[in-house]
């Protein structure tokens, strides 16, 4: 016997003596197809041998599971097992086309989609109104799904203006309810089509995945590794996508059936593109490049090809030449063009490894300049040629250690910055709420979101320029901080710019509080930080005097005081008019009011005021009314005064 062999469990069926549940037959080889299986193969799971040879032989997959079949009979189990209805732990396969059988046709999928869909818009009418009848409209969703008699409602446009002009396509909720339904249990799988370097709709990844990918990439690698950047994005992303190649890419992921046919329905209703503010579109978004992200990372492919490596080399080389201007650049090129070829052979087979996508921005990392304009030419060609989309024009190759921007964030080699538009809207909303009454913590819990943001940057100077740290040094600050009137403590000190009527206040100091305030006290003392420089006179050893420089620290005008939110005038019976007021109350714990006065105070280096407390009323007149205004003077200077 030569070869290998294939030995036959139960004997040959057209051979007596070697038949058998017993018997090995060891003359066919692994490639044998005849039909001289073993006997008891033949007639396993009740099927005959005049059956079994009706069996087209073109049938591999037919075959290859007759081969796996034990010898006690029974057949092996598929891979890729046919999923009950009710079996939770089904996941499809990830290499494979996604096949519906019904997963998303249950009331129980349609209330977790509904929850996930509703959760932090409880409190919208829209919401609200759906509630009122939940169980009759997720059964009317379910029955939707199974008969496929959904009609997408049309979209009510809304156009958003921010950095740039946004138009989003509104649906009612019923319509949000049955798109998240339809795609709740085949999220995961559609997650895993998408690489990991493009992170903007994985659950607990978007922003601060990405901020993480990119942060730890440029921490963990070398700066010459990772010198030169070049960030791209899509002019229209969203608008321009084509429903054609949408279709093709759905195809390839998804098998015939309801799924793709609601996919479809979804793509046709809009006219062009997909609409911005439906869940589904976020999915398009990312599967539309999904392919071109794993290309991208290999480089385009172009080692595969000896013709394109060619051609590319030759790029690389008129590149690096018409490009050089560092002693490093001389030094590559003098080492001659077979170095240089070779030297882009190895990049080519390394592919682009520091490659990140966020939706439609693009972001490349490499050492060579030269490689990034290849990518760049070889990006805008297969983007507009497969793809259908263009790239902005303001795309550029910058070195790393001028800051990458994205994401809202500003990253470099060794910290994160936050970005510009992000720190001025911070700076500007807790300026705005000091200014309106509000203290610390009511501006960090109105902020909290912004101030969320900005923690995932290095901002700890930024978040102690602006008094908004939560830190013990500063709690011990305030701790031995002694207010200048009895009875009172540091956290009842307000800015002196939160109580003052601005020129520039619109709507009277804004909707919180009109700046109007009962003086209750003040005293004028000592300032701790304006001093002023004076010459004065002292006698030296001998007697004699002598002019030296003394600092002596300036005058500060502190202020006990209630905020007045509300004035009501009330008629005497002698028919005169009285005034009676409303103030701002304590607040627990909790936050909430109480039924005690709040009292504050601030201080103040304003000449002005200081010389009306002296000259003009005194600490007999008070409790009353006043509002420190703003005025501007004829020469333009501004300056404030008790009206």
């Amino acid at each position: 016997m030569s070869g290998l062999r294939a030995p036959s469990g139960g004997g040959n069926a057209n051979n007596g003596g070697n038949a058998g549940s017993c018997a090995l037959n060891g003359n066919n080889g692994p490639s044998n197809a005849n039909g001289n299986w073993g006997a008891f193969l033949n007639f396993s799971n009740g099927v005959s041998l005049s059956e079994r040879r009706n069996i087209s032989r073109g049938d591999d997959e037919t075959r290859s599971q007759e081969a796996s079949v034990i010898l006690i009979g029974k057949k092996a189990e598929s891979k890729d097992p046919v999923r009950p209805r009710n079996n939770p732990f089904y996941k499809p396969n990830p290499m494979r086309r996604l096949k519906d059988h019904g997963e998303n046709e249950t009331l129980g999928n349609c209330r977790n989609a509904y929850e996930k869909y509703s959760e932090k818009k409880k409190k919208r009418k829209r919401i609200r109104a759906y509630e009122k009848d939940l169980d009759g409209n997720l059964a009317k969703t379910v029955e939707q799904i199974k008969s496929e008699s959904w009609v997408p409602s049309p979209y009510t446009k809304k156009v958003i203006k921010e950095k740039k002009i946004r138009v989003l396509g509104k649906v009612p909720v019923k319509d949000h309810v049955i798109e998240s339904a339809s795609i709740f249990p085949y999220e995961r799988y559609l997650y895993d089509k998408v690489t990991w370097h493009s992170p903007s709709l994985k659950p607990r990844m978007g922003t601060h995945g990405m901020l993480r990918l990119l942060r730890n990439d440029l921490y963990r690698h070398s700066q010459s590794e990772m010198f030169y950047n070049l960030s791209m994005d899509v002019h229209h992303y969203f608008p321009m996508m084509d429903h054609d190649i949408l279709k093709d890419k759905m195809t390839r992921i998804i098998k015939p059936g309801k799924l793709l046919r609601f996919f479809y329905k979804v793509i046709d209703s809009y006219l062009q593109g997909a609409p911005l503010g439906i869940k589904i579109a976020q999915f398009f978004g990312q599967l539309y490049l999904a392919d071109f992200d794993r290309l991208a990372m290999r480089f385009f492919d172009i080692g595969k090809d000896p013709e394109k490596m060619t051609l590319w080399t030759r790029e690389y080389i008129t590149i690096k030449i018409a490009t050089a201007s560092s002693p490093e650049d001389y030094r590559l090129l003098c080492r001659g063009p077979s170095y240089m070829a070779e030297r882009f052979r190895k990049f080519v087979q390394q592919g682009l490894p520091h490659y990140y996508r966020f939706v439609d921005n693009m972001l490349f990392l490499h050492e060579d300049k030269a490689v990034l304009h290849i990518v760049k030419t070889l990006t805008v060609m297969i983007l507009a040629r497969d793809y259908h989309a263009t790239i902005n024009g303001d795309c550029n190759i910058r070195p790393t250690w001028m800051g990458i921007r994205m994401v809202g964030y500003v990253f470099y080699h060794d910290h994160v910055e936050l970005g510009k538009g992000n720190k001025k809207a911070l700076c500007r909303n807790v300026h705005r709420l000091f200014k309106n009454g509000l203290d610390e913590e009511e501006v960090r819990i109105k902020q909290a979101s912004r101030f969320g943001y900005a923690k995932h940057a290095d901002t700890v100077n930024l978040i102690k320029s602006i008094g908004m740290e939560k830190s013990l040094g500063k709690i011990i600050r305030n701790h031995r901080v002694k207010p200048p009137f009895e009875g009172m403590d540091s956290k009842q000190k307000v800015k002196f710019s939160s109580v003052c009527k601005m020129l520039n206040d619109a709507n009277f100091g804004g909707i919180f509080w009109d700046k109007k305030i009962l003086l209750e006290d003040y005293v004028i003392t000592d300032s701790k930080i304006e001093t002023t420089k004076v010459k004065v006179s002292i006698p030296d050893a001998q007697g004699r005097m002598q002019d030296i420089e003394k600092e002596i620290p300036g005058k500060v005008l502190a202020l006990r005081f209630k905020k007045i939110i509300k004035t009501v005038t009330k008629i005497l019976d002698n028919g005169k008019e009285a005034e009676t007021y409303i103030y701002e109350k304590e607040k627990d714990k909790q936050g909430n009011p109480t039924l005690i006065d709040a009292e504050f105070y601030t201080f103040t280096g304003s000449k002005i005021l200081i010389d009306q407390a002296t000259n003009d009323f005194t600490k007999e007149d008070l409790p009353s009314p006043t509002v420190i205004q703003q005025i501007k003077g004829k020469t333009g200077q501004t300056f404030f005064k008790f009206t």
